[in-house]
């Protein structure tokens, strides 16, 4: 006889005596406070601004019906302690809990998007590949809170995400209670039905999805889907990348097949065969020197700055002794990044060579609207009504993708100290002319207006991203251009640091942020962000190479 399964224990969920409405418009600590998300288990969530590096996220403020007991106080802070511990590439991450004036929240990740519940809600559909990646991503970071042991509320389809851009993101379930888990067994279960109203009906799905949504809707207590097992199944189903010498002997073949097949028509069609290849051939020519030669608008630059050996000064006042070491002039290009993604097409067995250890495997390293982005760069026709070419930084990039490329090059990103040391010379500047702020010298936030971006530019001369080769004022005591502006630079991730290190300011900061002491330190590595980019460097002489 089955016995029934266990209840979900959840924590209890309270009657707030406000709508939350009094925050929207309010500044707390570093955060604006815009609209409100909806109600959890300790008060209301609000979509607000990171004021310092213009973020958006979802604060979480402990609700002051609450704030006065000191036993939920706790429990709100050991929540945020426990879900900042969650740090996967699939679950949202915490930023920060603070309090100010006896008001305590949390800050974390925000994403635009909607939940599995709402799509559901709205009678939306998932198709094979959306569904994949869903229970890729909802597999990967569930077995990262199994394996280290970190407690966590019960799985559902509102702590499913689906970003606008397509991702799925798995909300920061982990709990400070270990009595708020589902048993094991269920979770999967709920997974698999809450998919069943985003998926046509049963018989209509690949046999392959058809058959893991039914291991999924079998599991329970006494013979569980592991989250692992789903993992391997997901794996066999999704589809493969074929070989680039496999494709290649496939091609030969089909391409002598044909020729067996031509040489049995009559003399004449092959003649007009032939002259048809040729005349494609010289079209195909003429179309790839105008595309890539006369309309070519890239200004292909890989110079490479000496920064000597010596002592320099990191931060306030702390100093370090350097080994000497080359570094890009300009930040990393469109232009440049998309011939690294090009080799990545060719020879894609190759791309787990550059990929750091840490990297989730199911991450690729083209760039979040990688086509709008290069397809109008290459046109030179603008995005956001702004120019964008070849030589523009190469934007919306992650940590990762960083890192893989600096090695598919055969170098490296630059230390946190190697950046400064070359941004502010041996007289340790704050910025790359002096130890004064002036707008018209870097590509900051004076001319950015991202409510009128086609408006005029009339103080640094760029409303967003600038030409890396165009950013003249914004020039080391060394000659690398770029540093306090334009876009901020990935850096390397620092031994035992919980993130990699970000570096200078950008577009869409002012004075604060394009000081070149400036570190940030918080940023997860799968972020990626229009003023987001990097440079590279190199300890070997670039004419030894």
């Amino acid at each position: 006889m089955m016995t029934a399964p266990p209840a979900v224990v959840e924590e209890p969920r309270h009657q707030f005596p406000t709508d939350g409405s009094e925050w929207v418009g309010t500044v707390l600590g570093n955060y604006q406070i815009n609209r409100i998300l909806g109600t959890g288990r300790w008060g209301h969530v609000y979509q607000a601004i990171q004021i310092s590096i213009k973020r958006s996220v979802a604060l979480r403020i402990l609700d002051a019906s609450l704030a006065n007991d000191p036993a939920e106080k706790a429990r709100f802070v050991s929540d945020a302690r426990a879900k900042a511990n969650a740090q996967h590439p699939t679950i949202l991450a915490v930023f920060e809990a603070g309090e100010q004036d006896g008001t305590a929240f949390c800050a974390h990740e925000f994403v635009a998007g909607h939940t599995l519940k709402e799509l559901a809600d709205q009678g939306q559909k998932l198709d094979e590949a959306k569904t994949l990646k869903v229970l890729r991503a909802v597999a990967e970071g569930m077995s990262h809170l199994q394996s280290h042991q970190i407690p966590h509320s019960p799985l559902s389809a509102s702590s499913i995400f689906i970003a606008a851009d397509g991702t799925p993101r798995l909300a920061n379930i982990a709990t400070h209670s270990p009595d708020a888990q589902a048993a094991p067994g269920l979770e999967a279960l709920q997974l698999g039905r809450s998919l069943l109203g985003l998926l046509p009906p049963m018989p209509q799905l690949p046999l392959g999805l058809r058959t893991l949504i039914g291991r999924m809707l079998q599991s329970n207590i006494t013979a569980p889907l592991t989250w692992q097992a789903l993992l391997q199944g997901v794996t066999a189903i999704e589809p493969k990348v074929v070989p680039v010498k496999a494709a290649e002997i496939s091609a030969q073949d089909k391409h002598a097949i044909e020729l067996v097949e031509a040489t049995r028509k009559a003399q004449k069609r092959s003649f007009w065969i032939s002259v048809g290849v040729m005349t494609a051939t010289l079209t195909a020519t003429i179309w790839a020197v105008w595309n890539y030669g006369i309309r070519s608008n890239e200004r292909f630059d890989e110079t490479m700055i000496e920064i000597p050996a010596g002592t320099y000064t990191i931060g306030k006042d702390k100093k370090i002794k350097l080994e000497t070491f080359w570094i890009s002039k300009h930040e990393i290009t469109i232009g440049q990044y998309a011939k690294f993604l090009d080799y990545l097409n060719k020879h894609p067995t190759a791309e787990s060579e550059y990929n750091h250890p840490r990297q989730p495997r199911s991450l690729s390293h083209e760039p979040k609207d990688w086509a709008i982005y290069y397809g109008r760069a290459r046109a030179g026709k603008p995005v956001h009504s702004c120019p964008i070419s070849l030589n523009s930084p190469a934007m919306n990039i992650t940590w990762w993708d960083a890192f893989a490329y600096a090695k598919w090059r055969g170098q490296e990103l630059p230390t946190a100290e190697e950046w400064e040391a070359a941004a502010r010379g041996a007289e340790g500047l704050a910025f790359p002319w002096g130890n004064w702020f002036d707008p018209k010298q870097c590509n900051s936030n004076a001319d950015h207006n991202p409510a009128k971006p086609a408006a005029e530019a009339t103080v640094d001369g760029f409303n967003f991203w600038g030409d890396v080769d165009r950013l003249k004022g914004d020039k080391s005591p060394f000659g690398v251009v770029g540093m306090a502006g334009n876009v901020s630079e990935w850096t390397a991730w620092p031994k035992g640091a919980s993130a990699p290190i970000l570096k200078g300011g950008n577009f869409t900061g002012g004075e604060a942020e394009c000081r070149l002491e400036r570190v940030v330190t918080d940023l997860r590595p799968d972020t990626a962000q229009e003023h987001i980019g990097f440079r590279t460097i190199t300890r070997v002489p670039p004419d030894k190479k």
